[in-house]
């Protein structure tokens, strides 16, 4: 359901005409596809949008991430962005486990790498914000 709602109520997608300092990523092995315009005010992720096309894993994954990351600093996001990609990756040790809570929504992903392809929708929003950082 909360993928299903993030993907069928997205907050953060817009359409963007030629904007500068645009981070694109996109899919090795499908048409998801990613532009992404991030306002950071010092190391503070202060505001967010992105325009995609893409399955409802990839789209709700760009949503919830950017809800999760909003009004944290770099470090912070970093560390969230590790533990996200341990997670989908399941290579998470007893330590990260405990942690998983901090990814809030993003936990409906724990168990993508069940389905290979779904992973790698999952990650591209892990690779986007990794280039910002």
């Amino acid at each position: 359901q909360i993928i299903f709602d993030a993907y069928i109520n997205p907050k953060y997608k817009t359409q963007m005409l030629l904007e500068e300092d645009l981070i694109t990523e996109h899919s090795n092995v499908c048409v998801d596809d990613l532009r992404l315009k991030l306002v950071w005010k010092d190391d503070v992720l202060t505001d967010a949008k992105y325009e995609a096309v893409g399955c409802g894993v990839f789209l709700a994954s760009c949503d919830l991430a950017i809800d999760l990351f909003l009004n944290k600093s770099k470090t912070k996001i970093s560390k969230l962005l590790d533990l996200y990609f341990k997670m989908i990756n399941k290579k998470l040790d007893d330590k990260n486990i405990a942690s998983l809570k901090k990814l809030e929504k993003l936990q409906v992903f724990e168990n993508v790498k069940v389905h290979l392809n779904r992973l790698e929708c999952a990650s591209i929003i892990y690779r986007a914000f990794k280039k910002a950082l």
